[in-house]
């Protein structure tokens, strides 16, 4: 790279224009290139008023995972654990239906997602137990797929891997990761929980819109702070910013060392980067490579050639992502407060063509991120195209009434691994005549039901955890037991199906 003077003054000017054409409230990004920072921006807004910088701390949701990986990582290699143990050897509490999974499944099947279980993440959502007690209703919940045979996305397992580090250890999570982490590191910013950054100076405040178009106006609305934390600190509640964040990739750039000193175990750094196993969750971006899997907290496959190892993150209102290009010892890393946005995903690659002086066959910032981001909106905007999610259900079959009345749908329904639903008959929206209809109430979630054929019910889920922006459709089908009554509530959502039994009233 030639006149970096000059180079980054582009980088500045075109990546300040991408996040305006979006509307994305604010950003940061940084690049870590052979041993130093080489370039460090804020753009745009972290509140209301004041600026997105470099030194802005923010939500970087699943990119915790690859902290989580390390950590376990740093444990095993100071202790009699392996990597290759039974988690249940050192975490009694985890208990699977099947025994044998028990005495089978070790750290690198849950930190790879290959332990065939898929996440519980809404069955979570806004539950107030300890993740401890929800690790141990795992005991209620079947495998989808059999043990390291397909990638599935799971945060829960990895409550799992870093409650049983922790015990190795004998301190909490959180201090774990502290100690074998972010002080080493020196990563003074960084830290665990949205509650607690919050109370720092210079965080992040997050935001998303209810449309594409909504964002490209610049029409952002803060997202509430009141579901944080997430259920399962350790996937995705960690928070830093990008001067930290760089700092830990060069470490993970140089096996383990900052400044010539091991501050992580080589053995952890080549451990954790890894392949075991293929996924197709995150499409590559280089598709004329084979090389697309997973390690422990790392996606792992190729861009134009080049070896990367990379995870990004999304919770409400915050977006993260860092590739690591190792073999160029090159990083980039950005952090956004505004929810749905893929310039995020672009930015690295924007980089990386000047950087590495690749072909630049992609309009990464005003081209490919525009269009991610319109077709994000397409699928999980308040606006979408309800095709797109509703491909997902059974054939919708016209002029089906239910087979029974509404009121004996009404009730409480439940499942020992989530909360209860609550069905009730209530007066229909703009309703005359007496028109009723059912409404659901779901842990934090209200709304009411729409009929969908027979006795199923789409339910519209806007999501109060985005403050009504996003919506999550579910199906919910009544179904009656040998007694003629209704018996159970099958809820079906992104293709899967809980069922829920009715608690019925005691016999006279």
């Amino acid at each position: 790279m030639t006149n970096t003077a000059g180079a980054f003054q582009e980088w500045t000017e075109d990546i300040g224009k991408a996040r305006a054409n979006l509307g994305i409230q604010g950003m940061s990004v940084a690049v870590v290139h052979k041993g130093r920072i080489i370039y460090a921006q804020g753009f745009g807004k972290r509140n209301d008023t004041e600026p997105f910088t470099p030194e802005t701390i923010a939500n970087i949701a699943s990119m915790t995972k690859a902290f989580t990986a390390a950590a376990v990582g740093e444990v095993i290699e100071e202790s009699t654990a392996k990597w290759d143990s039974p988690v249940s050897d050192y975490l009694p509490e985890f208990k699977l239906k099947d025994p044998r999974l028990n005495a089978e499944i070790n750290f690198i099947d849950l930190l790879a997602h290959r332990t065939g279980y898929i996440g519980q993440d809404f069955e979570w959502y806004q539950r107030s137990e300890d993740w401890i007690e929800l690790i141990k209703l795992l005991r209620f919940v079947k495998p989808t797929v059999p043990l390291r045979s397909k990638f599935i996305y799971t945060n829960t397992m990895y409550c799992v891997a870093a409650e049983a580090a922790a015990r190795i250890a004998g301190v909490p999570f959180e201090q774990l990761l502290q100690d074998k982490l972010f002080q080493p590191i020196g990563m003074q910013s960084t830290g665990m929980l949205v509650t607690d950054m919050v109370s720092r100076p210079n965080h992040a405040l997050p935001y998303t819109t209810k449309s594409f178009e909504a964002l490209q106006r610049g029409e952002t609305c803060p997202v509430p702070l009141k579901h944080y934390p997430i259920p399962t600190p350790p996937s995705g509640e960690m928070y830093s910013n990008v001067i930290d964040l760089a700092k830990w990739a060069n470490v993970m750039l140089h096996g383990g060392q900052l400044n010539g000193v091991q501050v992580l175990h080589k053995e952890t750094v080549e451990k954790v980067t890894t392949p075991w196993i293929t996924q197709k969750t995150l499409p590559p971006r280089d598709t004329a490579s084979s090389l697309s899997a997973y390690g422990l907290g790392w996606f792992i496959e190729q861009y134009k050639g080049h070896h990367t190892v990379l995870h990004g993150g999304q919770n409400p209102g915050y977006r993260s992502n860092l590739v690591l290009f190792p073999h160029d010892d090159l990083a980039v890393i950005v952090l956004s407060n505004t929810l749905f946005n893929e310039l995020v995903n672009a930015i690295p690659y924007y980089i990386a063509d000047r950087v590495l002086q690749l072909p630049k066959t992609e309009d990464w910032l005003f081209d490919v991120a525009v269009k991610e981001t319109r077709d994000l909106y397409r699928i999980f905007g308040a606006d979408n195209n309800p095709e797109i999610l509703d491909s997902l259900f059974p054939p919708r079959l016209q002029d089906r009434p239910p087979t029974r009345l509404l009121e004996e749908f009404a009730g409480e329904y439940t499942h020992p691994y989530s909360q209860k639903i609550h069905v009730r008959v209530a007066p229909a929206t703009g309703a005359v005549d007496g028109e009723s209809a059912l409404s659901c109430k779901f842990g934090a979630f209200d709304r009411t039901l729409e009929h969908y054929h027979y006795n199923t019910f789409r339910l519209q889920l806007l999501d109060d955890l985005l403050d009504d922006t996003f919506a999550y459709p579910l199906l919910l089908t009544f179904v009656a037991g040998h007694n003629g009554l209704v018996s159970e509530c099958r809820v079906l959502m992104l293709g899967r199906e809980q069922v829920y039994t009715k608690i019925l009233p005691d016999a006279v």
